[in-house]
């Protein structure tokens, strides 16, 4: 990348990261002459979700820049998710959403405006000629960074549902719709963005598309099709897809941000899955930064600088952007669901959402997810709930790992008749001990024993309570554990950095067995995640430890 002064730059895409680049490079830099190339034939899309708090600090310089007629802005501060029948409403603070045709508009007229800018609406295939830098702006999609996906490091991965994006001509207050239909669940992601039009957008996995009958035929008769599955929520309004079938979301990786004269920023440069709302805020972030980057040193090492800046913070975005779109994908292949604890899942599948934080900013909605939990209106936590597990009710879901004996490690239940250790023997071995048998007993996991004999056996011999630990391995033997006869279920914690991921082994577990599940986690967690992990419904109990074995 050359080292002489910025004098001339190509920005290719006129969208939110391209235009706000614009905008601010143009401000910072008057001296600097640049060439926006905007395709031909952009699809009028639909919304887009920002908070006022972001609009408020780039209003600070860039006062016009949502400087839009009411008509094309919507805001909330609470939603709605429509649970099976249920309606169950939680706070989303100061959220807005806006038409991303008029927003897109309206920035591009800001661009034209500015006496150092140039606007072109063109396609372009190649990089323009004899530019100092040319940043790519131009989407997920980028035809320029695909030319040259090696230099990038670029990479893309598929999420593991289907959605399609539609629009509708009313305003819908912001909805989640999770509608149970035959073996699989269908997905709404639904806001206003404008005074009387709404984003739709549904998901669902691939079977159930396949059952239902949504896949594999002309958009149009999905539109009808989706329009009558949907005509209470959206009152007989009509459906229109903003893109052409159902996809697969795509979330796009790049080792590197610059190359040669090229610079990537928004989607070009990293994709966040739509469930969070984040993409075009950290796309506006990106644009940002490096304008001011530019203004500050030359190129290469604006550049640099940029990319230093910003890829941590993206990392940490995609992170919990690939955490929340797993917990739908999850979802969409359930049929069972929990009103508000179900409802409390959802807005706690991002790690900033607690028991504590969301109980502080709406308590009735928390008190309400406790109450369906318990079965009664109580005060209190999660954590202090009892909890039935074959004949023993214990008192706290926290349990403790105790050193039974040299060597071995086991849980000590918090009974209501006091705590209880129990003995853990493997599957493989059998039952070697003397009669009676402590009331709980914890069994591990193994390949080849007969299990069902062996819990039997236990009962015999005076076991009131049989658990059994998964095997570390992940590779199940058990299908059905509650035929085998277990009263619960003993899960480690999963490697990852979020919740989803870290309790994935005991949600799917609790989830396909019914049984309750004790979350045995490696590190230990505050009494607020625990809370919030149980309350989601991701398990039952909590112990720390780093594992529960016999000799």
């Amino acid at each position: 990348m050359t080292l002489r002064p910025l004098s001339r730059v190509a920005v290719v895409g006129a969208g939110a990261a391209g235009s706000f680049f614009t905008l601010e490079l143009s401000r910072l830099r008057p001296d600097v002459t640049i060439d926006v190339y905007d395709r031909d034939g952009r699809p009028p899309g639909a919304g887009i979700v920002l908070s006022w708090a972001f609009a408020d600090q780039i209003k600070a310089d860039h006062p016009e820049a949502f400087a839009l007629p009411d008509s094309a802005l919507a805001t909330w501060d609470r939603t709605l998710t429509v649970v099976g029948g249920e309606r169950v409403w939680s706070g989303a603070y100061g959220m807005f959403g806006v038409s991303r045709r008029d927003f897109t508009a309206h920035l591009r007229r800001l661009v034209r405006a500015r006496p150092n800018v140039r606007f072109t609406r063109r396609t372009v295939t190649s990089p323009p000629g004899t530019h100092d830098l040319i940043v790519l702006a131009d989407g997920a999609n980028s035809r320029l960074r695909t030319l040259a996906e090696d230099r990038f490091g670029t990479s893309a991965s598929l999420g593991r549902t289907g959605y399609l994006w539609m629009s509708t001509p009313i305003a819908l207050d912001p909805t989640f719709v999770l509608k149970p239909v035959r073996d699989g669940l269908l997905i709404v992601h639904s806001y206003p963005h404008a005074e009387r039009e709404s984003t739709f957008i549904v998901e669902a996995d691939a079977e159930t598309l396949a059952r239902h009958r949504l896949a594999g035929r002309p958009v149009r008769e999905i539109e009808e099709l989706l329009a009558r599955t949907f005509e209470a929520e959206l009152g007989g309004a009509p459906l229109r897809a903003q893109t052409p079938d159902w996809r697969s979301f795509r979330t796009i990786v790049n080792e590197r941000w610059h190359d040669d004269r090229m610079v990537l920023i928004g989607d070009a440069a990293h994709t966040v899955h739509f469930s969070t709302g984040s993409g075009t805020a950290l796309a506006i972030d990106d644009a940002l930064c490096l304008a001011r980057a530019l203004t500050e040193r030359p190129a290469a090492d604006a550049v640099e600088v940029y990319a230093r800046t910003r890829q941590p913070v993206i990392r940490e975005a995609q992170a919990e952007a690939w955490e929340s779109r797993r917990w739908f994908e999850t979802l969409s292949r359930r049929e069972r669901l929990e009103g508000h604890r179900t409802v409390f899942a959802l807005r706690s599948r991002r790690a900033a959402n607690t028991y504590a934080r969301l109980g502080a900013r709406d308590p009735e909605f928390v008190a309400k997810a406790v109450e369906t939990l318990a079965g009664r209106r109580v005060a209190l936590e999660p954590v202090d709930l009892p909890l039935t597990i074959g004949t023993l009710t214990l008192e706290s879901r926290m349990v403790d790992v105790e050193e039974a004996e040299p060597g071995a490690r086991t849980l000590c239940l918090p009974t209501t008749a006091g705590a209880r250790r129990c003995l853990v023997v493997g599957a493989e071995e059998g039952l070697e001990t003397e009669s009676p048998v402590p009331d709980c007993v914890l069994v591990e996991e193994g390949p080849s024993a007969d299990i069902g004999a062996l819990v039997r056996a236990l009962r015999t011999a005076g076991a009131s309570v049989v658990g059994l630990v998964l095997s570390a391995t992940e590779e199940h033997y058990r299908k059905d554990p509650a035929a085998c006869g277990f009263d619960f279920i003993v899960a480690a914690s999963q490697a990852g950095t979020g919740r989803v991921e870290r309790t994935r082994l005991a949600d799917e577990t609790r989830y396909r067995s019914g049984l309750p599940v004790l979350l045995l986690s490696v590190e230990e967690m505050s009494r607020d995640e625990v809370n919030t992990v149980i309350l989601a419904g991701r398990a039952d109990m909590y112990a720390w430890g780093r594992d529960i074995r016999a000799r």
